[in-house]
């Protein structure tokens, strides 16, 4: 298929400690005995000035947070004619997930107050489609694989009307649309503290076969802010040259 430029712009809004980890709860305290939780707040507060028309996370972030349960079916039929769907909407803006097995199990339509919108593959089970439905959460399709991150986009853009996204993580996910080269920004919000493991998540993880994922994209600093209790917030714009 070939798609045109119709994409949501794509801003990667991510908070880590100053070496790069994303794991909350292995970040050094505030020096100053304050609460860990009162610096996390800032990079929601930056989060909202942002002002998106959906924001993202990774499959992990979002069933280790909200829908830890995984959906069996009894029937392996496939679906033989691929079609997005768009179910009733009740918020302004949207929330996306990327679910290349096509099992998360929902107990709700929303994140957050937010309507979901679920990227599948192609040869998800007819069974699972009929459960969203029944949840009322939207899909649409992303290749057979589930991963064709850029016909995803475009999807998006062109059947539900995003022109901007908020890319919030893991680093999985971060990694996927960095080697398709479809991020725009990056709003990068420092905490004032470390990590130190070698083995610990980091804002960008490509986990394919590219060994250079980043390779023909530069970074161009657009602003730095420093915000409350030490953390700073830096913004830059992606540039990315034509290969050949």
């Amino acid at each position: 298929m070939i798609l045109n430029n119709m994409s949501p712009k794509i801003i990667c809004h991510i908070m880590a400690s100053v070496d790069g980890r994303l794991l909350t709860d292995r970040w050094t305290l505030p020096f100053d005995g304050k609460s860990e939780s009162e610096l996390l707040g800032i990079y929601g507060v930056i989060g909202r000035k942002l002002n998106t028309d959906a924001w993202m996370f990774g499959k992990n972030t979002l069933t280790e947070g909200f829908f830890p349960k995984k959906f069996h079916a009894d029937v392996e039929e496939k679906v033989s004619q691929q079609k997005s769907y768009v179910a009733p909407r009740s918020s302004k803006r949207l929330f996306i997930v990327a679910d290349p097995d096509a099992d998360i199990l929902y107990d709700a339509s929303d994140v957050r107050g937010d309507d979901i919108v679920t990227i599948l593959p192609e040869n998800v089970p007819a069974a699972y489609l009929e459960h969203l439905r029944q949840r009322g959460i939207s899909y649409l399709f992303a290749g057979n694989d589930g991963c064709d991150l850029p016909l995803a986009m475009h999807t998006l853009s062109e059947t539900f009307g995003v022109k901007t996204v908020s890319l919030q993580g893991g680093g999985i996910i971060d990694g996927a649309f960095l080697q398709a080269g479809l991020i725009d920004e990056l709003s990068l919000v420092v905490y004032p503290g470390i990590d130190g493991s070698a083995s610990s998540p980091s804002v960008f993880e490509y986990t394919g076969d590219d060994p250079f994922p980043a390779r023909g994209q530069s970074l161009e600093l657009m602003s730095v802010e420093t915000m409350l209790n030490g953390v700073v917030w830096l913004r830059y714009k992606f540039h990315r040259k034509k290969m050949r």
